[in-house]
């Protein structure tokens, strides 16, 4: 390789690129007519794809920022949804909570009918619940009357139930107040006393969420994987939401209850919206932890 090609070589990158001088140019163009390698060169540096690096870096981190910044928003609207949902059911559930009623707030007055009674209710009652059951022993067939309101009849100012046509060999007055002794007989003769009793069945129900919660928490804590161990930690994130529901909605740690239906329905709508704030704020968390640990 002469010298004249080595120069020509070194302007050729310049060259290709129209950076040159007018000399530069009139030299290299005169050799590159009697030297067949350096013209080939050129052309393969113009033939050459030239690489758009600033473009393609810059977009990367923007579709990056972009996805983490939509991620996040959704995140944010289902914990704003479910505290708000929360709230609103844990709200509906004390307002409605029923307030059971005394013979002597209740009734205020009774007339015997051919096969029962009929009972004419005070101004403060907004609900009854009426449950007929034959006795185990004997024939004769049974009828429970309950009476309610709940501070959300009185603020809506709910009309009252006027009265009722109950039908039974023996018609009882439950107050639902644990004291079985101030039950009232409206009609008929007990063959044998009659004890109500509540509901039991959500107190094993929460016995059961809070050993799901304990199994899987302890699970989430020993395993070593992390996406497995996310994804336990979060699965005990709904038993905790049916303890913490069912705390609310009972107003205690005890659960028996004189309204199974209502008071399971309420458990179910606020355990959905508890479970999906407790797993945002986890996932929140879980987010914030990575990026600091990136960062340090």
């Amino acid at each position: 390789m002469s010298k004249e090609c080595e120069i020509v070589r070194d302007l050729l990158p310049l060259y290709a690129e129209g950076l040159t001088s007018e000399a530069s140019n009139e030299f290299v163009e005169k050799h590159l007519k009697d030297c067949a390698e350096c013209t080939q060169l050129l052309k393969d540096m113009r033939e050459e794809p030239q690489p758009q690096p600033l473009k393609e870096e810059s977009e990367l981190p923007l579709k990056a920022l972009s996805k983490t910044w939509h991620r996040k928003n959704r995140s944010l609207a289902v914990l704003i949804a479910g505290i708000a949902a929360s709230v609103l059911i844990s709200l509906y559930a004390w307002l409605s909570a029923p307030r059971y009623l005394t013979y002597e707030q209740a009734v205020a007055k009774t007339e015997e009918t051919q096969n029962g009674v009929r009972v004419f209710f005070t101004n403060a009652v907004h609900h009854i619940h009426t449950e007929s059951y034959a006795e185990p022993e004997g024939e004769s067939v049974n009828t429970d009357l309950e009476c309610w309101t709940s501070t959300l009849d009185q603020l809506w100012h709910a009309d009252p139930v006027r009265d009722a046509l109950l039908e039974g060999d023996v018609i009882y007055f439950r107050d639902n107040q644990a004291k079985s002794d101030s039950d009232v007989i409206l009609h008929g003769t007990p063959e044998s006393a009659s004890i109500p009793l509540r509901r039991l069945s959500l107190n094993y129900y929460l016995f059961i969420a809070a050993a799901m919660t304990l199994i899987f928490g302890v699970c989430a804590a020993l395993i070593r994987n992390r996406r497995t161990s996310d994804l336990l930690a979060q699965i005990a994130m709904v038993p905790l939401a049916w303890c913490i529901a069912s705390v609310i909605v009972e107003r205690g740690i005890g659960a028996a209850t004189w309204s199974l239906t209502r008071d399971f329905s309420l458990i179910i709508l606020l355990c959905a919206s508890l479970a999906a704030v407790l797993i945002s704020l986890y996932r929140r968390r879980r987010e914030k932890k990575s990026i600091n640990s990136a960062l340090m």
